[in-house]
This record gives C-alpha cells, structure tokens and sequence, in this order.
C-alpha cells in the first residue's frame, strides 16, 4: 500500500487509467482521470488544509479529496459523483479503503461513494460492511443511459421502435447546410463556436444554461483542453454558409465515446438539427470502432435512444 499525493496521482493517471479500463459496473468515462481532474480543478474549489486521500495498492485504488478540512471525503468530481472513487477489483480496493483509513485517520471520518451501479458487486460489498459504520446513508445518484454499438448504427436502428425508425430514415439534413467535423479547429474556436450558439438558445434567454455557470463553463473548457492534444475530442457543427446552427460534442476515452453537450440556435428548431447531428455521430464513432456511446445522465427523450440505463446510487459512511 502506497500514498499518492495529489501530483503524484496526475504523473500516474496513466495507470489509473488503466485499472479503470479494466473495471467491470462503472461508468467508465466519467471514472477516468480526464473527467476527474477537469471536474476536481474547476468545480471542487480546493482549499489548501483539505487532504488529498489517494492510495494504490496492487492496481487497486482509492482516490478521495476532503472538503473543507472536515474529516470527510469525497470522489474528486463530486458535483453529478458519476464516477466511483474506488477502482480495482470491488473487495480488495473496499479493503484497500479500510486499511489506509484505520493507519492514516483518526475516528470519526467520512467517505461519500458515488458511481456505485446498484446491485453490482462493489454495491454489494459496501453494503456488506454498513454494520461497522457509526453512520451509514445510501442516496440516489447521478443514472446514466447508453447505446450500444458493437453491431454498428443499422443493428441499434432496428432495436428501435418501428416510428423511431421511419422518424430517423425520413429525417434529412437540408440542401444549404453542412456538417462540419471540428477534428484539425484548435480548441479556443471550438469553445467559442460552441458558446456562441448556446448564446442563441432558449435555455440562454431563460438563464438556465449551463454555460452560464462559471465553473460548469471552465469544466467544459478543460475536458476539452485535456482531450484536444491527442485528438480525443469529437465535435461536429452543423453550418449554413458562414453561420453555425448547431453542435454536438463528446470525447473519446479508453475506447468509449461520452456525449457532453449539444445544442442548436432557436431561430432553426423546426429543422431537427439536433436529433440529425447525433445521428451523424452515431454512424461516425460507429465507423471508428465505438462500440460504447454514452449517452450521460438520464433524461426522458433519451430513452428512445438507448439500449441501457444504468441507475447508480450513492453511499455516505462514518467510521
């Protein structure tokens, strides 16, 4: 067993990485270093006497930050807590867990798990361990919904229903507008692009967008800050002539594509612009070899779309 500080776990993610890739009932993208640190350093706020609570053991991991030097821990993207804090084999990165706390801790301390798909076995272990807990809380969490494209857009088209399908094939992008792929556009006139059309939406009139939110808007920027130099990031826009109407951006980690946002410009609702835009994306990340297309957090419309939902739940325990 080894303790990381917060540095020493950046040089690593490499390795984390890995051992996320491996693990079996999380979402994976959002389990990921790239998530992690861009949703830790814009949203979290760390203030400099909060501990960093990072260990490694044998490809196992536990990775918790304190906030407000309170004795309780959280996952480092604590805001959706989409991902899960502890990676590696459920039972020994539980154990993993106990072992640093009872060393490095003194009674009474609090870890907060998210990312903990409901039912599987990292669930089931902690919930074997609540009688030890002086406090012990299950909450919901942050669902996720997901299409699956092992068998490419045509074999998840026909799982669809039989209206889905003749909305989809009947759906057609307009003679004067074209879809742009934003692969070789540096990442300031991608942000840019993209801010610039949810200006002109009607979440933006009614305040309610979440580009309005600082921090929400810096985390957005870093994720694609982080997957822009490797060439991680998947963006399209959809363009009559000189003007974009739409977008659809996403990035590529571990082999999994994770939706982020997309939006059109009001003015062009009627043209179904969104709707087209992820269908293109489907048959583009299809044609690379996604197979896992993450569709993020659960919303009504989505479940049209989606082969899956996974509910995740979350768990608070004082030791």
């Amino acid at each position: 067993m080894r303790r990381l500080t917060f540095d020493e776990f950046v040089e690593e993610r490499g390795s984390f990485d890995e051992a996320v890739r491996r693990m079996p009932e999380i979402a994976t993208f959002c389990s990921c270093s790239l998530w992690q640190l861009a949703a830790h350093t814009t949203m979290q706020h760390p203030e400099p006497e909060d501990e960093y609570f990072i260990f490694e053991d044998e490809g196992n991991w536990v990775v918790f930050a304190e906030r407000g030097g309170r004795r309780v821990f959280y996952p480092l993207e604590a805001a959706w807590m989409f991902g899960s804090p502890l990676i590696g084999d459920p039972l020994h990165a539980l154990d993993l867990l106990r072992r640093a706390s009872q060393e490095h801790l003194e009674s009474p301390y609090g870890f907060c798990f998210g990312g903990l798909l409901r039912g599987g076995r990292l669930h089931r272990a902690i919930l074997s361990r609540q009688d030890e807990c002086l406090q012990f809380e299950e909450f919901d969490a942050t669902d996720c919904m997901e299409i699956d494209l092992a068998e490419g857009v045509e074999a998840w088209l026909e799982r669809r229903s039989k209206r889905f399908r003749k909305v989809v094939r009947k759906r057609k992008l307009p003679d004067d507008i074209e879809i742009i792929d934003a692969q070789d556009i540096s990442a300031e006139e991608i942000f840019e692009r993209i801010v610039a059309i949810q200006q002109e939406t009607y979440k933006w009139r009614e305040g309610s967008d979440i580009f309005q939110g600082e921090s929400y808007r810096r985390f957005y920027r870093t994720l694609l800050d982080l997957l822009h130099p490797e060439g991680n990031h998947r963006v399209l826009f959809a363009r009559r002539g000189d003007e974009d109407l739409a977008y659809i951006f996403g990035g590529i980690s571990g082999g999994i594509y994770r939706g982020f946002q997309m939006s059109y410009v009001e003015t062009v609702k009627e043209l179904e612009l969104g709707n087209i835009l992820q269908v293109e994306n489907l048959r583009r990340r299809a044609e690379e070899g996604i197979k896992k297309y993450d569709l993020g957090m659960y919303s009504e419309y989505k479940e049209r779309w989606a082969d899956r939902h996974d509910e995740y739940c979350g768990v608070f325990m004082v030791w």
